[in-house]
Order: C-alpha cells, then structure tokens, then sequence
C-alpha cells in the first residue's frame, strides 16, 4: 500500500539509546545530538495550533478526503468549490510553525556541525568509531591550566635557591627578577638605594624619548672676516660647541683604553679647512661654549671624580674629554678645545696669528664648516656599554635644553624627574641629582629598574647597547666563564660602597629574564663577596624555570571508553 506523503511519522515518548540511534551527519562532525524533548515540545505546539484551524479549513480537507475516496480528481473538487483568498492565507499559515521549526533544527545543526568541527580541526579526519570518544583529562584538572600552574611552582623553585644567597648579602641589598613583564621574585624591591651607574638607565631611555634618536649634535667654525683672496680669513675662526661629547683627535681615540668606543674626528676637520684653501688666519680660533652653563660638575661630586679622569669638567665644546697631552685633566676645557684645534692646523700649515681663546661668535658671523656627531642613540648606547659619565652628563645637558630651554644640569634632572613621574613606572623612592649615577644622593629602587627594563623589551634599544661579557664595553673582563658569558647582558655600576648589577639573562630553558640587583655595603667598601653575590644570583636564575615541563600537564587527548 503506498505511503500518503502528507503522513508524518508518529513522535514517540522516548529516544533510542545513544548506541542504537543513528548519528547524524553533524553529530558525527563533532555536534552536540539535537534535544529530543525540545523537538517534541515543538511537535505538540504545532498539533495544537491545528486542531483550532478554522471550519473552512476543516471542511476543505473533508473535500479532499471525499474527492479521494470517490476516485474524483482533488483538481475537479477545487474548482466545484474554490476557497477565498482569506481561506488560501489561512491554510498557509498553518503549515508555517513546523516550517518554523524544522528550519530552526536545521540552522542548529549546522552550527553545531560547524562548532564541532572548529574543535576538532587540528584531528586528522577518519572514520566515525563504534563508541564516542570520553575526555581522558577532567575538565577541573590543572592540566587545563598548565600555564597557571608552571609558573608559581617555577616562582617559589626560585625563590628557594635564591633566598640563601641573600641571607649572606648586605642588609642593604635588592633584587628583583621579570619573566616577560611579571616579577617571579622580588627582595627588598621597593627599597630606595645609591644605583651608582645604573642610574644611566634611566637617563638612557629618556634621552631616546625626549631626544630623536636620530638626531646628531653639531659643531659649526665660523669667521666673523672675510678671505681676501680665498687664502686668508681677516679676523677669528670661532668653534661654536655643539654639546657633542665625543669630539677627538684620531691620536686620542686610539689610545687602547678608548677601543671600541665612538667618535668625532677633529682631524678631518682640520683637513678640511685646509683644503678650503685657507692658509692665515689673521685673528684667534676662539672656542665658543655658550650653548650650555659652565659648571663643570655637580655640587656633591668628590674632587676625585674629576682629578682622576672619572668625568670630564662639562662643557659644550670638549675635545679628547678635557685631557692634554700630557694626560692630565684641563681646568678650562672650552679654552683647551680651541688650542687643540690651533695645533691641528699650524701642523698643516695654516697659520694661525693669535693664540687661542674664549668667545661668543657674532650672530652675524658667516659658517665655514659643520660636524656632527654620531647619533643620539649611538650616544646611548656609547654612554651605557661603556658607562661613559662624560657622554651621559652631556646629554643630560641636552634634555635639559630640549625640555626646560637651558642647558644646564639642573633643567636636565627636572625634565628627567618629569620623565620618571609621567611614566608608568613604580617611581616612589626614585630621585636623582645627576645622570651618570656618581652623586652618593641618587636612589633608585630594583622594582624601577626591573620594570625600566621590561618595559623596552628584551630586543629594545636599551638592551641591545648593554655590556657583554669578553667584548668592548664594562663586562670585557668579567663573568667569561659560561654559561654566563654567552648568557648575559647587563649594566654595571660601581662606587666605593655600591656595586649594581641590571640587564638581561637568557636561561637554559630559553627564557629572557629582566633582573636588577643593588647592593650597598654601608661602611664598608665593596669586596670580592659581593662580587661573589651577584654571580650566584645569575647563576641561580639560569635554572629558571625549574618547573614540570608544560607538555607533561597538557590536557592527554580522548580515548575511547573503558569496558
């Protein structure tokens, strides 16, 4: 007998078991089975909107049913008696909340056939199994947080190792130690102490901020007369500073102590006045300083610092950083600046009248030649790698130039303090009276370093010009044993009673980790035990992360059921 294509299969009360029903083609994709009950309740609500059909209707399919059971065409019948458009409207509403749901069940599994398949993209696709697969690892298993998990164990592995290392440092000691920009270990961190040279750091990064790194620092010779006949200068040859730190002769840059080490050459300078035609000079090469103050130190600065060639005497105009021929440190360096440059060109031949002095160049007076200097990011990192206080002071100088309108050292270490309290670094506990990190009344703490740090990146311009042990720069003669040697990259920082540590360690397990490490020794100077402290805290950090390897905790992969 043939099956009445309007005839619906009867809903049944109850779902075949799991094993026995058929999957569909989007539950065999990874979809979750349609809701049994939800599809019956949809089935009965249809039911009930037919049974209150109107009468036409109802009658209507009485017709059809009489039309069939006498052989008549249901064609004929509907042309005996033709319902109203109201009635054609009708009987199609009718039919419209089953088309309603079985279109909603279609949409729902297409999107639980989607989501399934967006979970499981990464299987290789195979035949469907007899049984479903069941999660091997519970949902609230650690093993879904692997990371989570890794890290604290990680922290306090490192914690234990480091903590007796610091039992035996200096009661003024910090340290604090960055995975990424998370702090795994923290001692003292927040506690203001003397960072030494560490404080280039700071001045470092604002310098690239506050200054184009791009930017050079120019040295202009001007004449206030004229050549006669293009040989002669009627008048003075003014050497205008341009706060260019590195300004030397070739004799003084290849001193062995300066290898490695950037440069202005002077000689060239000389060379091509020389070769401009210029043979007299009837007047002075008078140095001219004027774009900075001439103070040429900071007020809490030992006499020392400067007697021993620690820092030059600061000055806009510096040649070979203050120092004669016969080594020792010059009271006037801008006045030294134009005898050098004397020299240099009575050497070629170029005479020179008068003897050297000290000046301002007229507004008017008309540029010969201009020379500038290697870049201020060159200068950064010539100031960090070689913990150069000269270079450092002088762009001090310059932000002070730059921000506060003066060049003066004052102006620099507001615009700097600025810096440090607009950033969002931990701040509290930083001040500083000076760039280079000489001053005893300079503190900084390791929480501003560390995050000083992290805050650029291991890959930053800050850390690429950090020291490296057994290469030009603070670290040629230290930590040259590895691991450490090909491991390490730091600041160094060093003063009778404060020896610092801060830069990058790259781990056995190849993790970049931010470090800063301050110690101050109190009454005492620094001795081979604290020298000692920092290289077992960089060892120690080369173990981080001891911890269960993360592919052990992964969540295991589904397997079928058991029995």
């Amino acid at each position: 007998m043939p099956v009445d294509p309007l005839m619906r299969p009867a809903v049944t009360s109850q779902e075949p078991p799991a094993g026995e029903r058929e999957q569909t083609p989007a539950e065999r994709a990874g979809a979750t089975p349609l809701n049994p009950e939800l599809f019956r309740e949809h089935a009965a609500q249809a039911a009930a909107r037919a049974e209150s059909q109107p009468q036409s209707l109802l009658n209507e399919q009485a017709l059809s049913e009489q039309a069939r059971s006498s052989g008549e065409d249901f064609a004929v019948v509907r042309r005996k008696k033709r319902p109203s458009h109201l009635a054609q409207r009708r009987s199609r509403l009718a039919y419209k909340p089953w088309l309603i749901s079985a279109g909603c069940c279609v949409v729902l599994s297409l999107l639980f056939a989607v989501a399934g398949y967006s979970f499981q993209s990464d299987i290789k696709e195979s035949a469907a199994p007899e049984s479903p697969l069941v999660l091997a690892t519970s949902l609230f298993s650690a093993r879904r947080v692997a990371e989570v998990v890794v890290r604290p164990v990680a922290a306090r592995n490192l914690q234990t190792v480091l903590e007796p290392i610091l039992a035996d440092a200096p009661a003024n000691t910090c340290l604090q130690v960055r995975d990424s920009n998370n702090a795994v270990f923290s001692f003292q961190a927040s506690q203001p102490l003397v960072p030494a040279s560490n404080l280039k750091l700071v001045v470092a990064a604002a310098a690239l901020d506050l200054l184009d790194a791009n930017a050079r620092l120019s040295t202009k010779f001007s004449t206030d007369g004229k050549a006669t006949d293009g040989s002669t200068v009627q008048g003075n040859l003014y050497v205008l500073g341009g706060g260019d730190p590195v300004l030397s002769t070739a004799s003084f840059a290849a001193r062995p102590d300066r290898a490695g080490q950037v440069f202005t050459d002077l000689d060239k300078v000389a060379d091509q006045i020389y070769d401009s035609g210029i043979r007299t000079i009837t007047g002075s090469i008078v140095g001219d300083a004027s774009r900075h103050d001439d103070l040429r130190g900071v007020e809490s600065w030992p006499d020392r610092y400067t007697e021993q060639g620690q820092v030059a005497p600061l000055s806009a105009l510096l040649v070979n950083d203050g120092v004669d021929g016969s080594g020792a440190i010059v009271k006037d360096p801008t006045l030294h600046a134009a005898a050098v440059l004397t020299e240099l060109l009575r050497s070629r031949g170029i005479k020179v009248q008068s003897e050297p002095k000290v000046g301002v160049a007229p507004k008017n007076a008309t540029e010969l030649i201009q020379v500038d200097s290697p870049t201020v990011g060159e200068l950064v990192t010539e100031a960090v790698r070689f913990s150069d206080n000269t270079t450092t002071e002088m762009l001090v100088k310059e932000i002070g130039l730059a921000e506060g309108g003066t060049g003066t050292t004052a102006a620099g270490v507001a615009a700097l303090s600025k810096w440090v309290a607009d950033s969002s670094l931990p701040a509290e506990g930083v001040s500083f009276v000076d760039g280079s990190g000489l001053s005893p009344d300079d503190r900084v703490t390791c929480a501003f370093l560390s995050s000083l740090l992290a805050e650029g990146g291991s890959e930053s311009a800050i850390a690429t010009s950090l020291a490296v042990p057994g290469q030009a720069g603070t670290l040629d003669e230290r930590f040259l044993s590895e691991p450490l040697r090909s491991s390490l990259r730091a600041k160094t920082g060093t003063l009778l009673q404060v020896t610092a540590l801060s830069g990058w360690l790259a781990t056995a397990a190849q993790k970049n980790l931010g470090f800063s490490l301050l110690i101050n020794t109190g009454s005492r100077n620094v001795n081979a035990s604290d020298l000692t402290t920092q290289r077992e805290v960089l060892q120690a950090l080369l173990t981080y992360p001891d911890a269960p390897p993360l592919d052990t905790l992964v969540p295991a992969a589904p397997e079928p059921p058991k029995g």
